[in-house]
C-alpha cells in the first residue's frame, strides 16, 4: 500500500513576500478535546485495516514545475583538498531501526528520539519501536492501530519528540478521513520517562471545512506548549498551514484541553521549533521557492494559552534557491524523491538562533543547505550558513538537524550542531545506492560539510513501484541525547535514524549515535 502522504505545495505561491503592515495572525477557530485515555502499550500488533487510499495529489501545474526547477542553480562550491575536509565527530553506534516488513506500507516516515535510556522510533506501517540505546535491542513495537485503539482508518504521518526537561515522550500522527466531515488527529503522551510504560492517549478530529484534508503535521515545543503544524488541502489544491499549541500542563496530567486552532494562510509548510530555552517567543520557519531569496520567520507568544498570538511573518534574506532534482540511482533511471524545497523537520531554537535545514538545487544536484537565522535581526549573517554533501558528485537530500548549546557564545549560541541525510552516488568514480549518512560541526568549523559518517549502504536500487520517481523519507530526524554518556557531556552526543532499503522493494532504517568526545 503507498501512502498519499506529503503532498505538494504550489510551487509560486508558497514564499510570497509578506506586505509591509500587514496584520498579525488571528485566531478565529477552537478545538476543546476530552480528558485523555490511558493505556500501557502492550507490544502485540494486530494488522493495520488496509482501506482505500487515495493517490499522491499534485497541487502545483506542470508549468509551475517547470519553472521553478528550471532556474539556474548555484554551482557547488569545490570540495577543498582531502586535509581540508572537516572530519565528522566519531559514529559511537549503529543499528538496524524499523523495516517495512509485511506492513506493506511506502514511504516509511521514519523519525525519532532519543531518551534516558531508550531510543523510540516511528514510522508508518510499523508504528513504535522501542530500543535501548546501549545495544539496539528491539524490546517493544506496537502498531498505531494497536496504540491508539482505532482500526477505522490508516493511521500515518507520525512524529515522536522527548521533553528532556520533564522527561515525557511527544507522538503525534493522523488517519485518513472517516469522511467528509471527519478527519483524526492522535496525540499521546507518556506518563513518565519509561515509553515501554503507560501514556495518555488523546484523538480530537481536525476542525476543518467538510472535504479538507489536513497532512504532514510537523512537532514541536516551547517550555509551555506542544507546537503542532499542518498543511491543509482543499481537494488536491493546498489551501493554508494550521498552527496548535497545546499546554503542556493539561496534556502531561492527562486532562481535557482547548487550544486555538490558528490560520497562517497559504504559506507553504511550517516547521515548528524545539525550544531548548526559557524564551517567551517560538519561531516558525517557512522556505517557498515562489520567491526564492528570503525565508519566512512568524513569532509566536503565548502558544497553548488563551492569549496565544502569533505576528505576521517577516522576511529573511537568503541566497536564491529553487527546487531541488530528485535523487539518481546508479545502473538505473528510477529516481528518489528529494521533496520541494520544504523544511522537513522541526528546528532547533536556542537565544536568537534559529536552525534548519532543506534540500535545494545546487548545480543541479539536490544539496541540503543549513541555516541560523538570527531572530533578532531577522538576517542569516555570513558563516551561519552552509551545505551538506557526501562528494562533490553525490546527491544529497532528506536531511535533518538539531543543536546544542554546548559551546556557544552569546554572540552565537549554538555550539554544536548535528546531521543526518541521505545519498546516492550515480555519476562519479565512488558510485553507490542510497547511504544513510550523519555528521556534525563544531561554530568555529568551516560551513560547509564534506563527507561525514556512512551508517548503512543500501545493496541496490530502490524500485518498489512502477513510478519512475520513487516516494523516499518524508522525514529523518536528529535528537540530542539528554543524558551523558562514558566522556560524552551533555549536548556533545546526538542521535540519527534515517530510511535505508535493504532490497529492491523493501525500506528499512538505521538508527545510531556520533558526538564531539
Amino acid at each position: 500500500m503507498t501512502l498519499a502522504l506529503s503532498l505538494g505545495l504550489p510551487r509560486t505561491a508558497a514564499g510570497t513576500p509578506a506586505e509591509g503592515g500587514q496584520s498579525a495572525v488571528v485566531a478565529t477557530d477552537e478545538i476543546r478535546v476530552s480528558a485523555a485515555r490511558v493505556a500501557t502499550p502492550s507490544g502485540n500488533t494486530q494488522p493495520v485495516k488496509q482501506t482505500p487510499v487515495p493517490a499522491p495529489r499534485l497541487t502545483g501545474t506542470a508549468r509551475q514545475l517547470a519553472e521553478s526547477r528550471s532556474m539556474k542553480p548555484p554551482e557547488r562550491p569545490a570540495v577543498a583538498h582531502r586535509s581540508g575536509v572537516l572530519a565528522p565527530p566519531p559514529l559511537q553506534s549503529n543499528f538496524d531501526g524499523l523495516g517495512q516488513g509485511t506492513s506493506g506500507v511506502r514511504p516509511p516516515d521514519t523519525h525519532g528520539a532519543a531518551g534516558l535510556n531508550h531510543f523510540v522510533e516511528v514510522t508508518n506501517g510499523r508504528g513504535l519501536g522501542m530500543f535501548q540505546k546501549s545495544n539496539g535491542a528491539l524490546v517493544k513495537n506496537v502498531t498505531f492501530a494497536s496504540f491508539f485503539g482505532y482500526t477505522a482508518q490508516t493511521i500515518f504521518d507520525p512524529r515522536v519528540v522527548y521533553d528532556k526537561k520533564w522527561n515525557r515522550w511527544v507522538v503525534v500522527a493522523e488517519a485518513f478521513q472517516e469522511s467528509a466531515t471527519i478527519q483524526n488527529v492522535f496525540l499521546a503522551v507518556s506518563t513518565t520517562s519509561d515509553p515501554t510504560g503507560s501514556f495518555y492517549l488523546y484523538k480530537f478530529d481536525a476542525a476543518e471545512p467538510s472535504g479538507d484534508f489536513l497532512d504532514f503535521p510537523q512537532l514541536g515545543m516551547d517550555q509551555d506548549a506542544v507546537i503542532i503544524t499542518a498543511n491543509i488541502f482543499a481537494g488536491n489544491t493546498y489551501a493554508r498551514s494550521r498552527v496548535m499549541g497545546i499546554a503542556k500542563s493539561d496534556i502531561y496530567n492527562g486532562r481535557a484541553f482547548s487550544m486555538l486552532y490558528q490560520s497562517l494562510g497559504a504559506v507553504g509548510s511550517v516547521a515548528p521549533p524545539i525550544v531548548e530555552d526559557n524564551n517567551a517567543n517560538a519561531f516558525l520557519v517557512v522556505a517557498g521557492v515562489g520567491s526564492p531569496t528570503v525565508l519566512r520567520l512568524f513569532r509566536a507568544s503565548g502558544l497553548g494559552r488563551s492569549n496565544a498570538s502569533i505576528a505576521a511573518a517577516v522576511n529573511v534574506p537568503v541566497p536564491a534557491f529553487s527546487l531541488p532534482p530528485d535523487a539518481r540511482q546508479p545502473g538505473v533511471a528510477d529516481r528518489l524523491d528529494s521533496l520541494d524545497a520544504r523544511f522537513q523537520n522541526a528546528s532547533t531554537q536556542i537565544g536568537n538562533r534559529l536552525l534548519n535545514v532543506h534540500t535545494i538545487n545546487m548545480g543541479n544536484f539536490p544539496t541540503p543547505r543549513w541555516y541560523q537565522i538570527n531572530t533578532s535581526t531577522n538576517t542569516v549573517a555570513a558563516g551561519e550558513s552552509g551545505i551538506l554533501r557526501e562528494a562533490s558528485d553525490s546527491d544529497d537530500f532528506n536531511p535533518a538537524v538539531a543543536g546544542s548549546s554546548v559551546g556557544g557564545t552569546a554572540s552565537n549560541p549554538i555550539g554544536r550542531m548535528f546531521f543526518t541525510w541521505s545519498s546516492t552516488d550515480a555519476v562519479g568514480s565512488g558510485l553507490h545506492h542510497a547511504s544513510v549518512k550523519g555528521s556534525g560541526r563544531l561554530a568555529t568549523d568551516p560551513v560547509n560539510i564534506t563527507g561525514g559518517s556512512t551508517l548503512a549502504t543500501a545493496p541496490t536500487p530502490y524500485n518498489p513501484s512502477t513510478s519512475t520517481v520513487e516516494r523516499w523519507g518524508d522525514y529523518s530526524a536528529v535528537s540530542i541525547d539528554p543524558v551523558a554518556y562514558g566522556t560524552c557531556a551533555v549536548g556533545q552526543r546526538a542521535w540519527i535514524v534515517n530510511e535505508r532499503h535493504v532490497n529492491t522493494t523493501q525500506w528499512g532504517s538505521r538508527f545510531g549515535s556520533f558526538g564531539f568526545c
